[in-house]
């Protein structure tokens, strides 16, 4: 792709960003935080393995999902620990959940640099977190919405 191309679809995609934070506001505010979020992980891993095809179709739908998805992914920042604590423990919760934010995006990078190192191909690193993303499925299962309100 050429500069001019990737910037461009960049562009766009950041676009798709910011209304993919709506939507997924707007699912979670009449869905819930938990059902939101398993949607969520279904629709990364399934964008993510789009991605992984090296069909250019395919890759450009996955980046359309992909952007709705990045945009989207900060609200859970903040919702999944209010859903959880309440407005009044968040300060709290919150000091700890934005550190691990920041390991597990930076575990992603990893994956991404080590994946690349091993086999030359960015695309085996989407397989792996592809599976990331159905893990959290399973995890995101055990959470207990509205536990501590």
């Amino acid at each position: 792709m050429s500069l001019n191309k990737a910037v461009s679809t960049m562009t766009v995609l950041a676009l798709g960003g910011v209304v993919g934070s709506w939507i997924i506001g707007v699912f979670d505010e009449r869905l819930g935080t938990k059902r939101t979020m398993l949607g969520f992980a279904i629709w990364y891993a399934a964008a993510l393995l789009l991605n992984a095809t090296n069909n250019m179709i395919c890759v450009y739908i996955s980046l359309v999902m992909i952007a709705v998805a990045i945009g989207g992914s900060a609200n859970f920042t903040t919702s999944l620990p209010t859903a959880i604590f309440g407005r009044h423990g968040f300060d709290k919760v919150n000091s700890v959940i934005f550190p691990i934010q920041g390991g597990i995006t930076g575990f992603a990078s990893l994956i991404n640099g080590l994946i690349l190192l091993l086999t030359g191909q960015l695309r085996f690193a989407y397989v792996v977190l592809a599976v990331v993303a159905l893990i959290d499925f399973v995890i995101i299962l055990g959470v207990d919405e509205h536990k501590y309100i």
